[in-house]
């Protein structure tokens, strides 16, 4: 990803990312409260050899001392130096338990003996490496070889006694905040971008276009205007809304280049509820509003809406006349100068691709294709049935209806492929309920070319459809 793609991860999902930073400062608070506090004190030993007056005596007296440190140190968490310490301080442990408190380290280099004890009061740790160096240094010399004078070689010196620690070294409550909130932030951030990852949804423009090889002639952002009345073009024509169907059949005009053809398309989906119906019902308004003779069909005979969202009568319809109950002209439906004419669906069959495909559907439409410009032809979703397969043959063009959010990439590409496979031209594909303000919506960014070669270029002055027919 880019790093623009980035910032609108981090946008899109910036209430998660908060939510787990802050659960991370939280167990990083739940760590600190239930976990008992830890407090360390030092003792230092400085181990000291009996040596002759010259400089040679002392450097090997030096050279024997650090040598023998390291050995001490071996011997500081031994029963032998510690059983003294749990017996002077009344300790309730054994010498065994007592050692895995204690750490003693050497200084590189010298003959220093640094013994460092832990515990959840800060008096006895001080009192535990007190009385660990001095028992220590009794050890030593009880141990020590004795020189001529009768006296140990060796002896110990405290030269640090420990002190009480006024704060405990664990928990560290700034670095255990700390490391929480970054822990969290980082399981945050990482999490939004493996679900823009696995989030196989189209989004915005870029999406479409990133997937398939298919322009996007149209995008209609998400509004409550929509949900309350699909008919857009006539309940609010001065709409922002209004103006984006507008701008789709403008588009849409680029591909009627044809004059000695009829022009008739179906508007269809990859799946169910991604707004097709109310898309193919705006756009035969659009095309209407523009001064063509416009002819809407309801050719979803599986779930039929537009007779209920025009208000219109459903009984009687395409089914009707493909049945040869009825004439076109007795059923069709004319709204009035201005308006697209409507032939709804009539009853739902039990056969709905075998009607869709037949001939008499086929015959329908070159009939109705002689008296109108434009015929739009809403169809059923491509992938849970077959109707709209059945169709294709018989029309000169496919609208794709993709809805933002919804609709996933392998289902658009499955559903192109579909059409692909019939021969039928693919129009372009209009993205559908686009957040306005989302973090990918984007629903500004139209793209008038196609990237397929063969398509023409399209013309630099959009003509009406009647000039073409």
């Amino acid at each position: 990803m880019e790093f623009r793609e980035y910032l609108l991860v981090l946008r899109k999902y910036w209430l998660s990312i908060i939510l787990l930073t802050f659960l991370g400062a939280g167990a990083a608070g739940a760590y600190i409260y239930i976990t008992p506090p830890v407090y360390t004190a030092r003792s230092t030993i400085f181990l000291s050899v009996s040596v002759g007056s010259s400089a040679a005596d002392f450097v090997q007296g030096t050279n024997y001392a650090t040598a023998q440190a390291r050995s001490y140190a071996q011997i500081a968490t031994t029963p032998l130096v510690l059983d003294d310490v749990v017996r002077n301080l009344k300790l309730d442990m054994t010498a065994s338990a007592l050692a895995s408190r204690l750490s003693v380290t050497i200084p590189t280099n010298t003959s220093l003996i640094t013994i460092t004890s832990r515990d959840g009061t800060a008096e006895r740790a001080a009192g535990i490496a007190q009385a660990t160096a001095q028992s220590l240094v009794n050890t030593i010399a009880r141990l020590s070889p004795v020189d001529i004078n009768g006296q140990p070689a060796v002896s110990g010196t405290i030269v640090s006694p420990s002190v009480i620690p006024k704060n405990p070294t664990s928990p560290q409550v700034v670095q255990s905040l700390a490391l929480g909130i970054v822990a969290g932030l980082a399981i945050g951030v990482g999490l939004a971008v493996l679900r823009k990852a696995l989030d196989v949804r189209l989004h915005s423009t870029k999406d479409v276009t990133d997937a398939v090889n298919y322009p996007v002639v149209g995008t209609i952002p998400r509004d409550p205007t929509l949900a309350r009345d699909a008919l857009v073009m006539m309940s609010a024509p001065t709409s922002s809304i209004a103006e984006r169907y507008r701008q789709l059949r403008t588009n849409l005009l680029f591909f009627n280049i044809e004059d000695d053809k009829p022009w008739n398309f179906v508007v269809t989906s990859s799946i169910e509820s991604e707004g097709k119906s109310s898309t193919a019902v705006n756009i035969a308004y659009s095309l209407a509003e523009n001064g063509d003779r416009v002819l809407l069909i309801d050719a979803d005979l599986r779930r039929p809406k537009i007779a209920s969202y025009l208000q219109l009568e459903g009984a009687a319809g395409l089914t009707t006349v493909l049945l040869n109950r009825a004439r076109f002209g007795d059923v069709v439906q004319s709204l009035g100068a201005g308006y697209p004419d409507v032939l709804t669906s009539g009853a739902v069959p039990p056969n709905p691709a075998e009607l869709i495909g037949s001939r008499r559907m086929k015959q329908l439409l070159e009939q109705v294709s002689g008296h109108y410009q434009a015929v739009v032809i809403d169809s059923a979703p491509l992938l849970p049935v077959a109707d709209t397969l059945s169709l294709l043959p018989h029309v000169t063009g496919v609208v794709m209806i993709a809805s933002a959010e919804r609709v996933t990439v392998p289902d658009l590409k499955a559903a192109l492929e579909s059409v692909e496979r019939t021969g039928t031209p693919v129009m372009g594909i209009v993205l559908n309920k686009v957040r306005r303000n989302g973090a990918r919506s984007q629903y500004y960014n139209y793209n008038y070319q196609s990237k397929d070669p063969n398509r023409p270029e399209p013309r630099k002055k959009p003509k009406r459809a009647q000039d073409y027919l």
